[in-house]
Parts: structure tokens; sequence; C-alpha cells
């Protein structure tokens, strides 16, 4: 993942609700994928890592269901077999598991993003900066400002 793929992700997490926040992971795990696939055939280490990196994506999807809803019961199966499919496409070295995760994965995303472009709740981070783009253009690309009126009052408090 590049450094730009990361800052785009961070900024997104840094003010998104509950809803967007897993869009955001699902978006992180495909980010992934797509590099496993860019170094499927030089493979080696590049390639395991990407896995690795979708797969601890998968695990942290996983590890935040909360079983009191009957929806988390049906979606750890899926988590799981995604998981197994990444550790076979590893194993083995084939992209047909990797697709496997993907196509059961973007279901689930799809779903998911429509629930999020509904969902209408405030941001998880309260005290973050928020982003303004498009003010003003640099000469090759879109500037970012980031202005907040309580810019003191970030942080933690002692």
């Amino acid at each position: 993942m590049t450094d730009e793929k990361k800052k785009e992700f961070t900024r997104r997490l840094a003010q998104c609700n509950a809803s967007e926040m897993i869009v955001i992971q699902y978006d992180i795990f495909f980010t992934y994928l797509e590099d496993a696939f860019a170094v499927f055939e030089a493979g080696g280490e590049p390639f395991k890592q990407a896995i690795r990196h979708a797969d601890a994506v998968l695990e942290r999807l996983q590890n935040s269901l909360d079983f009191k809803y009957e929806l988390a019961g049906q979606l750890y199966p899926l988590y799981n077999y995604s998981r197994r499919q990444l550790a076979l496409a590893q194993a083995t070295h084939k992209k047909k598991p990797i697709s496997n995760a993907r196509n059961v994965m973007k279901k689930l995303y799809d779903a998911f993003a429509q629930i999020a472009a509904e969902d209408t709740s405030e941001p998880v981070m309260h005290n973050a900066q928020t982003v303004y783009a498009g003010y003003t253009y640099g000469r090759n690309s879109l500037n970012e400002d980031m202005l907040d009126g309580s810019q003191q009052n970030r942080g933690f408090l002692a």
C-alpha cells in the first residue's frame, strides 16, 4: 500500500462514523488484495506480506463482531471462509482463492456501503481536525487545509 493511500485512509477514518468505518476496513482489505495481485508473478515475500495484511483486516473485522446480534453469526463464517481462502492462496501461490475471498467480501461490501450511505450518526472521533479540500489548488494537485477553531483543545489533557 502506498503512503498516499495510507494518508487517504487515515483522513477518512478521522472523519467517519461507525458504519463508514466498516466500509473503510473493506476498502483497506481490497487494496491489500490489489497489492497481492500486483506482485503475484514475482511471488516471494511481497506477495505473502500483502496476503498477511489482508488477513489481518479480516481478523480485525472478525474480532469486532458483536454476537448479541444475529448478523454476527452470519458474518463470522463468511470472514472465516475468506481467511481460509487467503491462507490457501499463500500456501499454494494461486490466484483463484484470492478471487474467491474477494467475491465474498465484495458482496458484503456492497451491503455495508448501502447501510453507510443511509447512516447519519456522528463521527467516531469527536476531537479530530476537519479537512477541507478544494479551496486552493497546487500546481499539480489539490491542496487540503485542516481548519478548526478549537486547535488548542486537541489531544490529551492531564
